[in-house]
């Protein structure tokens, strides 16, 4: 197999826009395609494994710069990092972009009335009733980037499609030929 561009690959946007399942997703088409160097660290299993579990602008940006570093760690162990997570303030994308080598960002469009209506988890309405602070989408902004490097409508596309196009952009940014 030829050599690929050790990478990472952050997957943005509001909270049930689709971030895990995509990012999962990915893992699993990349290990279908031979590409076993893939190590998956999805936010949620971020914060369980440094047991921060406070959602404060403090503890988010705490949780982001883990992933930067286990993000770093993995590529120097000869791994693509796949990471899933808000990381709603730009100054931290921005600042994952500058330190991590080969980064690819994906924004995950999706209107925050399409992820209230997916959120399994019931945290929309409780940040709507103002049972949940700090809520991005509601309490929070989400900063877009203006350097991302592909944007998925994930609101108005199926999975299906949005996952080929994830798969497509990001063969083609680790340099798979087949």
């Amino acid at each position: 197999m030829e050599k690929l561009k050790i990478s990472t690959i952050w997957l943005t946007g509001l909270s049930a826009s689709g971030k895990s399942t995509l990012t999962t997703r990915l893992f699993d088409d990349l290990n279908r395609l031979g590409i076993k160097n893939v190590t998956l660290l999805d936010g949620e299993a971020v914060r369980e494994k440094f047991s921060n579990n406070d959602f404060d602008s403090k503890s988010r940006e705490e949780i982001g710069r883990k992933k930067i570093e286990l993000a770093i760690e993995e590529n120097l162990n000869g791994n693509i990092a796949l990471i899933s997570g808000i990381a709603h303030r730009r100054a931290w994308r921005e600042e994952a972009r500058k330190k991590i080598e080969n980064y690819f960002e994906v924004y995950l469009d999706a209107d925050v009335n399409v992820c209230a209506k997916r959120d399994y988890k019931d945290q929309y309405r409780k940040a709507l009733s103002g049972e949940l602070e700090n809520f991005v989408g509601v309490t929070e902004s989400y900063e877009k980037s203006t350097t991302v490097d592909l944007v998925l409508n994930t609101g108005t596309n199926s999975i299906e499609s949005c996952a080929d196009q994830l798969l497509k952009n990001v063969l083609k940014f680790i340099g798979y030929n087949k």
